[in-house]
């Protein structure tokens, strides 16, 4: 884990290491993070909104297709509320609490903590939409990309379900990148990978760590790379070599 940003929002998340595989990371993150994990029937926006209007809290959550999803990630003032599918497969909804927990960590939780970490405690009053930001502290760059109102990761998706903008796709890749590190770290993850031919290590990845197939192939594909195998050799393609 080489990625300055991977390693730092590791620290700041604070979950222990996996004793186990396939990790179950609901107790870990419970034990040390603000976060709630729901079950809902369908994943919609409709439906997140009737979660909170159940319990009296009034969020503001943008009009949204009907459109199903694994899971949603709604937070403020440095709480997190993780949405999944009850019906979901196990290993997609391994990956889709990881997954959302990671939106949770890089894109609400490290923020406010940076903010906190440079103004102090007097900041979170703003952070938590009481009180409006002082021309001072308008002024500096501590407060850029600080989250202060409500926050929701909803997929942004086209209509053939496919990522729709480069930003969202980079926080997604990012996203995905922190759920493998927890659910299998590229220290345990790379000897493992290293011990099938390359035709099989996705399957073995997801064999080992509960992986849906689809982040088996992504993230095998991740440590060959990291590991300096080339993503495509015209040797192995043509039958002369043996994958690695």
């Amino acid at each position: 884990m080489s990625e300055r940003w991977l390693g730092e929002a590791v620290k700041v998340a604070g979950l222990p290491p996996p004793r186990a595989f396939p990790r179950n990371i609901v107790p870990d993150a419970l034990a040390v993070l603000p976060v709630s994990f729901v079950p809902l029937e369908a994943v919609t926006s409709s439906a997140v909104r009737a979660y909170f209007a159940r319990r009296r809290l009034s969020p503001a959550l943008e009009e949204d297709a009907a459109q199903t999803m694994h899971g949603c990630m709604v937070a403020f003032c440095g709480k997190g509320f993780l949405f999944y599918a009850r019906h979901d497969a196990p290993d997609e909804q391994r990956f889709t609490l990881a997954h959302e927990l990671a939106h949770f960590v890089l894109d609400h939780l490290q923020p406010r903590k940076k903010a906190q970490a440079f103004f102090g405690d007097s900041i979170l009053d703003v952070l938590n939409d009481q009180r409006l930001p002082t021309r001072e502290e308008l002024l500096t760059s501590a407060l850029d990309g600080v989250p202060t109102k409500v926050q929701v990761h909803l997929m942004e998706r086209d209509a053939v379900g496919s990522i729709d903008t480069g930003q969202v796709a980079r926080s997604e890749q990012r996203a995905d990148r922190l759920a493998f590190e927890w659910l299998a770290p590229e220290s345990v993850a790379m000897p493992v990978l290293k011990q099938d031919p390359q035709g099989e290590q996705a399957s073995r990845l997801q064999q080992t760590f509960g992986l849906p197939p689809s982040k088996a192939e992504t993230y095998a594909r991740v440590l060959r790379q990291r590991d300096g195998s080339p993503r495509f050799s015209l040797a192995v393609f043509l039958g002369e070599e043996g994958p690695r």
